[in-house]
């Protein structure tokens, strides 16, 4: 019986596979590549706008607040001699200062305690995941960016007008400003925080209060301590300056001691201000490590 030829196609010979239908992904892709070639033009056409606009603000900004480099170096030997008239400080005063920086350091105190008592209730109105009155929140967010904008020396300058000279109106310029910062600050907290806890209260058919103090204060306390801690800060700082406004506190004695050009004098006051700030840094650091 004769054998049927064997034929063995060779490798090259085999028909090509058909290519793979494209799936709706490579075909996204495909389509986003396209319209991002299409609009590489546009795009740099916008980006070299904004670039010009830039540079215009720039330029307009360095000319309004009329910077001359030239100016700054003229005055340099005037600075070098009012340096030189520094040392020794003079503490004949020191008494009165040191009063005076408790002074600033009271206000900041108070001024922050009444702001955590408003921004408190103020933040859980506002946050999205608390707020029991979804309409309310957002009048309140143009009230607290109305207190973030007014710096608390616009807002003491306003109170001495109202209630007179003295510390008073420095907390209350440091309360209203405060106040705006902080709420926002803790607003914002408290809609980052994890919704499982807040979903595991309520389903026990918790009211919106028990589940705020079993869910959202434990997990927020830490983070609204390492603001109020912050702000603090901040409101030392800022105190300083209120007494050039009449709010009281180190700021006055230090406003006097410029227009008097009484250096040895500015020294002192300057030595208690830094010695003030940078204790309280360094306890606000403390305190946040501990809670954290």
């Amino acid at each position: 019986m004769s054998k049927l030829p064997q034929h063995s196609a060779a490798a090259g010979d085999r028909p090509p596979r058909s290519p793979l239908p494209a799936t709706p992904c490579d075909i996204e892709a495909r389509l986003q590549a396209q319209l991002r070639r299409q609009n590489r033009p546009r795009q740099l056409v916008l980006r070299s706008l904004a670039l010009a606009i830039a540079v215009a603000i720039l330029i307009a900004s360095w000319r309004t607040a009329e910077i001359e480099p030239g100016e700054l170096w003229q005055g340099l030997p005037r600075l070098a001699a009012w340096t030189t008239r520094i040392w020794p400080p003079d503490f004949s005063e020191l008494p009165s200062f040191l009063w005076a920086t408790w002074e600033t350091l009271a206000i900041a105190i108070i001024g922050t305690g009444l702001a955590m008592l408003v921004a408190s209730p103020l933040a859980i109105l506002v946050a999205r995941n608390t707020t029991p009155w979804p309409w309310l929140a957002t009048p309140l967010r143009i009230l607290l960016n109305l207190l973030r904008g007014i710096d608390t020396a616009i807002f003491a300058l306003f109170f001495v007008a109202v209630v007179g000279l003295g510390p008073f109106a420095g907390v209350l310029g440091v309360a209203f400003h405060t106040t705006g910062s902080m709420a926002k600050l803790y607003a914002e907290l408290i809609e980052t925080l994890p919704a499982e806890p807040i979903v595991a209260i309520e389903a026990t058919g918790s009211d919106r209060w028990r589940t705020f103090a079993f869910a959202v204060w434990p997990e927020a306390l830490p983070g609204l301590i390492s603001i109020s801690l912050y702000l603090w800060e901040f409101n030392v700082r800022s105190s300083v300056i209120l007494g050039i406004v009449g709010a009281g506190g180190i700021g006055y004695e230090l406003l006097v001691s410029l227009k008097l050009l009484d250096f040895a004098r500015l020294a002192t006051i300057l030595l208690l201000i830094l010695l003030m700030v940078s204790g309280i840094d360094a306890l606000s650091a403390t305190l946040r490590r501990r809670w954290q």
